[in-house]
């Protein structure tokens, strides 16, 4: 799919320092490797991926390719691996959303990998190629095959799916057939997700679309693609990525709160998904990996929501310190979370110390608002009636994953507008409570904003 707007991932390209491509290929280089994946999380072992150990010595050689509207692919360049395992496709500039395999010497698939877009007299660095990417391209080819690859964001796919999850979709699936089964139920959630998001953005006012988002993530996924060739630490690669993710939604209107909700829809879109399409015993482990992948998301944007209500209410340098070590807390504790359980409980830590369940007057919304004797109880009973909307929310989205998803099929529509509905009741009943909090001024707005982050976020519900 052609196309003359990627000027995002031109700058970033020249920025970058990449070398130039001549006529009409632009050179992309890249490496196959015999890991697992990248994209740090919590940990399973004893389970062989799709990529992995032996993927280098059993590759003959590289080819890129275009996706069609049903997700087939069209061979555009072929190359062979060095003795290191890296390689130079030339391939045609101006391309988007291409696939990168690795065959042997039968032409047999053994690994894979996304590349974003090709820009037009700059050379391109695609992602290392292991488990992790294998999954990836395989889960995209199922979302282009099921709802065409250009209303599918690339991107966003790469951010959803994590080293663990690349691992955890092999073990125990003891045919190909078991495996595709588990690619098409992360497939549906994705397209859940995507869906929500999109949904819940336009709930808030913000117009966009899954091409408009894509566009916008080119310079992210590129600045990532550079920093995982070059050896960066693969937390500090994909920390910068998910800030950039951020800097982009913001260029296209989406405030950083707006952000924060529309991902708490995907996510709970997502966490349905997989908890009906994953349900088998032996799917479990892929189930709770890809759980708590999208803790992890949901985490980094409900901090950063936090961090960004308190900045814009000039809220005291302490104050916006406490967020801060709530909000890091929150994500390093989902990053080693064992089981979405532990996720789970992280966010209700996370919740208690912003909202004080524990100690009002001690917790960032406490002294935020200065809370006292003379004024606890007023707030004691917004963060009562805020806890009220939570559980509402979840009893709201267990019905909705109840009307739109079955272990073998998901109304993606239907989910996604049912979860959008479900989040714009939730904030509209905690927004409701600055009425209550008007004794506090012009504090009472930003007070409630606190309040929806803090509350209504990840849980495992039914």
């Amino acid at each position: 799919m052609k196309t003359t707007t990627l000027r995002n991932l031109w700058a970033a390209v020249v920025v970058l320092g990449l070398g130039t491509g001549c006529g009409n290929t632009v050179q992309v280089k890249g490496r196959v490797t015999d890991a697992d994946g990248t994209q740090p999380q919590a940990l399973i072992s004893g389970a062989t991926t799709f990529g992995g150990s032996g993927t280098v010595a059993a590759t003959s050689q590289v080819r890129a390719s275009t996706v069609g509207q049903d997700g087939k692919l069209t061979v555009v360049a072929e190359g062979k691996l060095d003795a290191k395992g890296s390689y130079t496709l030339d391939v045609p500039a101006g391309e988007e959303r291409l696939v990168l395999e690795a065959v042997d010497a039968s032409g047999k698939v053994v690994a894979s990998a996304l590349l974003e877009a090709t820009a037009e007299g700059q050379d391109a660095v695609a992602p290392p190629m292991d488990g992790e990417s294998s999954l990836e391209a395989d889960v995209f080819l199922q979302m282009a095959a099921d709802a065409r690859a250009e209303m599918v964001d690339m991107v966003d796919v790469r951010a959803r799916i994590t080293a663990n999850m690349a691992t955890a979709a092999r073990q125990g699936a003891s045919t190909s057939e078991a495996f595709r089964s588990r690619v098409k139920a992360l497939a549906d959630a994705i397209r859940a997700a995507q869906q929500a998001e999109l949904e819940m953005y336009a709930k808030a006012g913000v117009q966009t679309s899954q091409s408009a988002l894509f566009e916008a993530e080119l310079s992210a996924a590129a600045a990532l693609n550079v920093a995982l060739d070059a050896g960066t630490s693969a937390e500090q690669a994909y920390d910068k990525f998910h800030a950039d993710l951020q800097a982009a939604a913001e260029r296209l209107g989406a405030k950083v709160e707006q952000q924060a909700q529309s991902e708490r829809a995907a996510s709970a879109s997502f966490r349905a998904t997989v908890k009906a399409r994953l349900s088998a015993e032996d799917a479990k482990p892929l189930a709770d990996a890809a759980l708590r992948a999208s803790a992890g998301i949901e985490a980094r944007a409900s901090g950063a929501a936090l961090s960004a209500i308190l900045a814009a209410a000039n809220a005291a340098d302490d104050v916006k310190q406490q967020a801060v070590t709530a909000s890091t807390t929150l994500r390093t504790q989902v990053r080693a979370s064992t089981s979405a359980a532990m996720a789970a409980q992280a966010f209700a830590s996370f919740g208690a110390n912003v909202t004080g369940s524990a100690d009002l007057q001690a917790s960032v919304l406490g002294r935020y608002l200065g809370v006292n004797v003379a004024n606890q109880l007023v707030v004691s009973g917004a963060v009562q009636a805020t806890v009220t909307a939570a559980a509402t929310l979840e009893a709201t989205l267990d019905a909705a994953a109840s009307a739109a998803v079955s272990s073998n099929a998901v109304d993606v529509t239907l989910l996604a507008t049912k979860t959008a509905e479900a989040y714009q009741a939730y904030a509209t009943a905690v927004r409701a409570q600055a009425t209550a909090l008007a004794v506090f001024g012009a504090k009472a707005s930003p007070a409630v904003e606190v309040l929806v982050v803090a509350e209504g976020s990840f849980q495992l519900g039914q």
